[in-house]
C-alpha cells in the first residue's frame, strides 16, 4: 500500500502511456474507416462540448481526491476497461475538434484513465491482446464456484445467438461508440479442468437497464449477465474492447467443453437461455425503430446523455449531477457536425498512418508533453 501511494504521488505530468495504447487501439480500426458509426458521426460531434464535459468530470475528480487513489478503491464507480479505453479513443480527437484548447483538462482526464487501466489490468491496460481484469485468485474462484455446463455443439450455436442478440441490444442502448458500457470481455485465461489445458472467456453485459436513457418497456427485463465460456484448443484475442473478440484459432463451436450463463445472479437453463435471446431480441427491435424516428436534434441529445451517462456512478459519488449541463446543450443546439477532425474514406493501413491521422501524435506533443 504504502508503494502504491507513493507511485500515485509521483506521477510526472508526462506519463508515457500513449505510444502502448496507440499499439492496442490501432487494432479497432485496422483495415477499416471511420464511415460506419451509427446512428452519427462521433468523431465530428464530440468536439462541440467534449471539454465542457470534461471540466464537469474534473470537479467529480477534485470533490472524490482521485489522484490520491488506487484502482481498488474507485472500481465500484467506473466503468470496465473497454469502456474506458473507448473514452480514451474518443477523446484525443476531441482536443483537436475543439474551439477551445483546455490542454490542462485534457492531460489530467486522459491520464487519469490511463492510470486507472494500468492498475486494472497490469498484463495488458490498453488490451493489445486481452482484457486481464481478475486476478490469478480471482480466476480460480470462478473456476470453483460457477455451476459449469457440459458443452456439446448445439450449446454452443444457441450462446452464438445469444451474443448476437445480447450485441443488437447494447448498441441500440448505447450506440456504436459507447456500446462497450454495456459489453464487455475479460481474459482470455489459460486454466486446467478435468485433465484439460482449457481458455476462459467471461463476456460481461453490465447494464441493460439504463432508465434515465429510456422507457422501462424498451429496455430488456434483467439488468446484467455474464456468459462464461471454456474452449478447448481454441484461441482468443481481444483487441482493446471487448466487442472486438476475436478468433485466433481452433473452432469454437466443437471447441467449447463447458458453459454458464448467469442473469441478475441467477445461473440459466438452456430453455432459459433461449428465451432471453429471443426477449433481448424482441427488445433490440423495438429500440431500433424508436431510433429511427428521432429527427438530427434529437439524435445529437441521444448520443450526449449517453456518453454522459457512462460516468453517472462517478459524478453522483461526489454529489453531481451527472446530466449534460445547459451550457453543453447550448454547445450543440441547431449546430451541424464539424468536418476535418478525421478523415472519411481514408483506410488505416499502419500503425503510423494510425498516430498521425487520430491525431495521437498531436495529443502527445501539444497536451502530455506540454
Amino acid at each position: 500500500m504504502v508503494r502504491e501511494l507513493k507511485s500515485m504521488r509521483s506521477q510526472e505530468k508526462y506519463m508515457t502511456w500513449i505510444k502502448d495504447f496507440a499499439k492496442a487501439s490501432y487494432g479497432i480500426y485496422a483495415g477499416n474507416t471511420i464511415d460506419a458509426f451509427q446512428p452519427l458521426d462521433f468523431f465530428h460531434f464530440f468536439g462541440l462540448w467534449y471539454d465542457l464535459w470534461l471540466i464537469e468530470v474534473l470537479k467529480a475528480f477534485d470533490k472524490l481526491d482521485v489522484d490520491k487513489k488506487h484502482y481498488k478503491d474507485l472500481k465500484h464507480l467506473l466503468p470496465m476497461p473497454s469502456n474506458m479505453r473507448a473514452i480514451l479513443i474518443k477523446a484525443i480527437p476531441s482536443y483537436v475538434g475543439a474551439g477551445k484548447k483546455n490542454k490542462e483538462v485534457y492531460r489530467r482526464f486522459t491520464n487519469f484513465k490511463a492510470r486507472m487501466l494500468q492498475e486494472a489490468c497490469i498484463e495488458d491496460p490498453f488490451g493489445k491482446y486481452s482484457t486481464p481484469l481478475h486476478r490469478r485468485e480471482e480466476v480460480e474462484q470462478i473456476m470453483k464456484t460457477i455451476l459449469w455446463r457440459t458443452a456439446t455443439e448445439s450449446d454452443a450455436r444457441v450462446l452464438g445467438k445469444l451474443i448476437t442478440a445480447a450485441a443488437s441490444i447494447v448498441h441500440g442502448l448505447y450506440n456504436d461508440v459507447v456500446t462497450d458500457f454495456g459489453w464487455d470481455a475479460y481474459g482470455p485465461y489459460h486454466k486446467h479442468r478435468a485433465g484439460k489445458n482449457l481458455t476462459l472467456l467471461i463476456r460481461d453485459f453490465p447494464d441493460l437497464q439504463p432508465h434515465p436513457l429510456w422507457p422501462k418497456e424498451l429496455m430488456p427485463e434483467i439488468k446484467k449477465f455474464q456468459i462464461y465460456q471454456l474452449f478447448e484448443k481454441v484461441e482468443w484475442e481481444i483487441s482493446c474492447v471487448g466487442c472486438h473478440t476475436i478468433l485466433k484459432s481452433g473452432n469454437p463451436i466443437s471447441g467449447l467443453r463447458y458453459f454458464a450463463v448467469i442473469a441478475d445472479g441467477k445461473p440459466l437453463t438452456l430453455e432459459e437461455i433461449k428465451k432471453l435471446t429471443f426477449h433481448l431480441a424482441t427488445k433490440a427491435e423495438s429500440l431500433y425503430k424508436e431510433i429511427r424516428k428521432k429527427d438530427f436534434e434529437e439524435l445529437k441529445l441521444m448520443v450526449m446523455w449517453q456518453e454522459c451517462y457512462q460516468l453517472k456512478a462517478l459524478l453522483e459519488a461526489a454529489g453531481m449531477d451527472w446530466r449534460p449541463t445547459a451550457e453543453m446543450l447550448d454547445a450543440i443546439k441547431n449546430q451541424p457536425l464539424q468536418t476535418g477532425v478525421l478523415p472519411h474514406g481514408v483506410m488505416m493501413t499502419s500503425l503510423d498512418q494510425y498516430m498521425k491521422e487520430f491525431h495521437l501524435e498531436t495529443f502527445e506533443k501539444e497536451v502530455l508533453k506540454n
